[in-house]
């Protein structure tokens, strides 16, 4: 049956809709004695929320928990340079949709299938006030009731995140500023002599012949390539190259002739190309809503991997962004003065014009006008991006992150959170970055670690690592000019305090790879505010949380709690008291009291906390994540109060696409009292490797005399502190991944 009921005005009145909750009689959308605008360059809808706890309408530097005083938030994809913090600013994606939470707990979602400038004003009434300058108003509504249903239902409409390849959810290393190949090549040894993890080496526009996308200076990068083959790839690193929508405007440039040929430039109101300014210079700008410019982009992208081997995409720069050219904007000879480039109304995105810094709003493209396609320019770009590379490197699966989404970019690729600052300030607002595009279906997302703009300090370097260990999306990188912040390049007492928090999150990588096919097989997000897990608990809630608190979740089973001010060497805690929980510090853990803490966290720790019921998985060593995941498995039993616990992971060889119907397998893994039972699935002929090579048991209270193992009895393999209540077996040579522990 169904869970809403929609209500509207009768023949000859004036126009309402309202939306229901069966189960609750809760109103969630009502627009009674309000004013419904519909023009053709101006859209107007009020409604009424049922409560203040208002999320989404991304993308800004804001609360996760949106303010409700008389605020308006504006989408329009916009190059803000660095990213400022505000809840008024427009940044590089517009997600036109939102999540309330109503009073009792329950979740409702909002999707304005939109694509034209909006704004969203917000009172607290509470009530919404949507404007969009074209298009239609096409609403979907997803009735949850749970916040985690809200994100599942979302994805079904819009498409599950991508699958990514397992080496992407290692480390990864940039910058922009590598002036030289040697410079890139410094960094990255110093980095990996010193035994730090890492998986995945970038490359930002230095590595560009004057700034032209898909060539390689000589000047500065010459021997690249054997660079890539040579180093990265001969240690299993990966590379990873930036690749700008805007082409150099240059008849000599082959990239640039290839693609007039095509005619796959996006025109002005004159039908020529529109000519703007970017790093090349002057460039002109693919249309990728033409059939013929994803031809002619996947030929491109084909024709360079061959001049350097690259194993992923990053999309920079495609809001479209345009820098202004003497002060003006939309194109280096401005934009006509029409209805269009200087709408009735301006929403009240950056600049004076609608068009500041990119591109005029009535330039033409196949699938239409700027005014309409502006917000969906990146989207298209990453389709592109994403099925040349299923061509180009047939049977993998595509790693692409993009500065500019819009809905349903997360089935194509992930995001970054854009030029943000190296500061503290910043330092917090990436999480709540993060947690937005995970409620929106882009779960592989992250922050600049350390910051972009400015130059960072040892202490803000290590607490943002701590941090960024436990992004979806892990990536070191900063701007031209500002000082190197690689972990090598800091003290040796620094560069450990990085290397234990990287450590953290290459111990648990089948956990996190577990998630993400978890995410792109149900929708479900991979970090989460605490109330996604528990949303019956009254204290998440409360207005000053979201401000005392900087914890959040990863997966239903881990906590984080970081630390994001200066000098603080302790941090707040709240731990719902619908379960127990245990804290893990420097590999121990330990029953922890529910409810509020103020926990001690120095500087070379941050711990975090797990639910109980979990087993954890780990394997301890190995720098990238191929040797890691060759590792035996050391299983972590954190028994509830009952004395169950239990914990899977998904396993595939890591990179075959369409993994939905490869080969693959899953290893569960059952605790009570007394027994344990390892069993595995193999699907498809999934040949289902590794072994377990130690098992500790938490809250073993008794006094052990031996244990059984796959019907063995162990009486020396296995050690047990009566004081902590931990029972650690190691005998578990040959047993596989399918076998019984029995313990007396």
């Amino acid at each position: 049956s169904k869970l809403y009921q929609v209500e509207t005005a009768g023949v000859g009145q004036l126009f309402w809709v309202a939306v229901k909750r069966r189960s609750t009689n809760e109103t969630i959308f009502d627009t009674r004695g309000t004013t419904l605008v519909l023009l053709d360059q101006l859209l107007e809808l009020t409604t009424f929320l049922p409560s203040e706890r208002f999320y989404g309408m991304a993308e800004r530097g804001a609360p996760f928990r949106r303010a409700m005083d008389y605020v308006t938030m504006p989408l329009f994809a916009h190059d803000n340079f660095p990213s400022p913090i505000g809840q008024d600013i427009n940044l590089y994606s517009s997600q036109p949709f939102y999540m309330v939470v109503e009073n009792d707990g329950s979740a409702h979602g909002v999707m304005v299938y939109n694509s034209n400038a909006m704004e969203v004003y917000l009172t607290p009434l509470p009530s919404m006030t949507l404007r969009a300058l074209g298009g239609i108003l096409d609403l979907y509504f997803f009735m949850g009731p749970s916040p985690m249903k809200v994100t599942q239902q979302l994805t079904d409409v819009i498409g599950k995140p991508f699958m990514p390849p397992y080496w992407s959810i290692g480390f990864h290393l940039c910058r922009y500023g590598y002036n030289n190949l040697s410079h890139t090549n410094e960094t990255f040894q110093r980095n990996w002599n010193k035994g730090l993890p890492i998986d995945v080496q970038w490359q930002d526009i230095d590595y560009m012949d004057h700034n032209l996308i898909f060539t390689i200076s000589q000047q500065h990068y010459q021997g690249l390539k054997e660079f890539v083959e040579g180093e990265l790839h001969a240690k299993g690193v990966h590379y990873v190259i930036i690749v700008d929508p805007a082409v150099g405007n240059n008849s000599t440039f082959g990239v640039f002739q290839r693609g007039e040929f095509e005619d796959v430039y996006i025109k002005n109101s004159s039908d020529h190309n529109i000519v703007g300014n970017v790093w090349p210079g002057e460039t002109v700008f693919p249309d990728f809503t033409n059939k013929r410019a994803a031809k002619w982009w996947a030929g491109e992208l084909s024709s360079f991997r061959h001049k350097l081997p690259y194993d992923g995409i990053w999309l920079d720069m495609n809001e479209p962004a345009n820098f202004d050219f003497e002060g003006v904007h939309g194109s280096i000879y401005g934009c006509e003065n029409n209805s269009i480039n200087y709408p009735p109304y301006k929403t009240h995105t950056a600049g004076d014009v609608m068009f500041y810094k990119t591109l005029c709003l009535d330039a033409k493209q196949a699938g239409g006008i700027q005014r309409d396609l502006h917000n969906i320019y990146g989207y298209t770009e990453t389709i592109a991006t994403f099925e040349a590379l299923q061509d180009i490197i047939p049977h993998k699966r595509p790693f692409i992150i993009s500065r500019s989404t819009f809905l349903g970019s997360g089935s194509y690729g992930g995001h970054w959170l854009g030029d943000n600052e190296s500061n503290w300030k910043h330092l917090r607002q990436s999480i709540i970055g993060i947690l937005d595009f995970n409620l929106l279906g882009i779960p592989m997302t992250g922050a600049d670690i350390g910051g972009f703009f400015g130059d960072t300090t040892e202490e803000l370097a290590v607490r943002w690592h701590q941090l960024g260990a436990w992004y979806p999306f892990c990536r070191n990188h900063n701007f031209k000019g500002s000082v190197d912040q690689d972990p090598a390049v800091f003290s040796q007492d620094t560069f450990l305090k990085i290397k234990r928090a990287i450590e953290v999150r290459y111990d648990i990588l089948s956990l996190w790879y577990t998630l993400f096919h978890d995410a792109h097989v149900k929708g479900n997000p991979i970090i989460r505010a605490t109330f996604q897990n528990f949303p019956n608990d009254r204290v998440l809630f409360e207005k000053e949380f979201d401000e005392d608190y900087t914890q959040f979740m990863v997966g239903d089973s881990i906590l984080v709690a970081p630390v994001v001010v200066e000098g603080e060497l302790q941090t707040k805690v709240y731990l719902p008291n619908a379960t127990t929980w245990y804290h893990h510090y420097n590999n121990v853990y330990t029953p922890y009291t529910p409810g509020v803490s103020d926990l001690p966290v120095p500087l070379e720790e941050l711990p975090y906390f797990i639910r109980a019921g979990t087993i954890l998985f780990k394997q301890t060593t190995g720098q990238t994540t191929a040797l890691r995941r060759s590792q035996p498995y050391y299983l972590v039993v954190l028994p509830d109060l009952a004395g169950q616990a239990a914990g899977y992971i998904y396993l595939d060889d890591g990179e075959t696409a369409d993994s939905a119907l490869a080969e693959y397998g899953v290893v569960q893994v059952k605790y009570a009292k007394g027994m344990l039972h390892v069993t595995s699935f193999a699907y498809n002929d999934y040949n289902i490797t590794g072994s377990v090579a130690e098992v500790r048991i938490l809250e073993v209270e008794e006094e052990v005399k031996e244990v059984e193992v796959a019907g063995q009895i162990v009486k020396d393999g296995f050690t047990q502190d009566r004081k902590t209540g931990t029972l650690t077996i190691t005998s578990l040579q040959d047993v596989g991944l399918d076998f019984y522990i029995f313990i007396r």
